[in-house]
């Protein structure tokens, strides 16, 4: 349940939690994988804003100046996604940055830490601040079909992968025109991982961490899991026709230049 002072977000929680849903039925958030997070600056009064006064000042993993003063809403290290789509509250936190992007409240302030990947969100939404971008929300989560295609070496670089993924379903060059990007193997929850994600996040809407997952945006949650869900449909097409031992034909240049004409 919403605490009271807080229904401006129901629209908000309402996106997180039938993401976090989704996450959970397509198999791709075992145990505690994947976390969320929204940039919700604006959408609190003043007297919500109040809720922080008393919150302990922590310093942020990253110096994140575009960030500050903005607010956001983030899934705690160690929650389940299934959990989460149930009770939304006991999984979420809210973190408000200091006027330098240097330091933040969070509330509540004796909820969970924030996810483990937490720097990783702070350096994307930071430049998605930079870059004037639309987009608000991050979806990480363990795409089993994407995943499964960074175990061949042969689609481990952001050209290969993407030709394979357009090539495979008309929706995916139309839907994503801009491919992913794609990181070789870095240690999760690093500032490593977290620069790398975002300077690839400047020209792709996701990236495919190798043999680990993805991690998408969006202008809210579930725009995020629709562009991340459209690609995994693709890897999936292409391990479907393979099984049935067959190579994939997929689309001909002529066919992928006719549907971005």
């Amino acid at each position: 349940m919403i605490p009271m002072k807080l229904q401006g977000l129901e629209q908000t929680i309402a996106e997180i939690t039938d993401t976090a849903r989704n996450l959970w039925e397509k198999g791709w958030a075992e145990r505690n994988a994947g976390n969320i997070s929204v940039n919700i600056t604006g959408l609190l009064s003043a007297q919500e804003l109040e809720l922080f006064s008393n919150s302990t000042i922590r310093p942020l993993p990253i110096t994140c100046s575009p960030l500050a003063d903005q607010i956001l809403i983030v899934t705690s290290a160690g929650s389940r996604m299934r959990d989460l789509a149930k009770n939304p509250w006991d999984h979420l936190c809210l973190l408000k940055m200091d006027t330098s992007g240097t330091y933040f409240k969070q509330w509540p302030e004796k909820s969970r830490e924030p996810t483990s990947e937490l720097s990783t969100h702070l350096a994307v939404h930071n430049m998605l601040i930079r870059t004037k971008s639309a987009k608000k929300a991050l979806v990480h989560t363990h795409v089993t079909e994407l995943i499964a295609l960074t175990q061949i070496r042969e689609f481990c670089s952001t050209e290969a992968l993407n030709r394979l993924l357009w090539r495979m379903h008309p929706e995916t060059i139309l839907f994503v025109p801009q491919g992913t990007g794609f990181i070789p193997y870095i240690l999760p929850g690093t500032s490593t991982i977290a620069e790398a994600s975002a300077l690839a996040l400047e020209d792709h809407s996701v990236v495919v961490w190798e043999k680990h997952g993805v991690l998408g945006t969006g202008t809210t949650a579930a725009d995020a899991f629709d562009t991340i869900d459209i690609l995994a449909k693709s890897a999936r097409i292409y391990f479907l026709v393979k099984q049935s031992g067959i190579e994939p034909e997929g689309l001909t240049d002529g066919q992928l230049n006719e549907l971005m004409s």
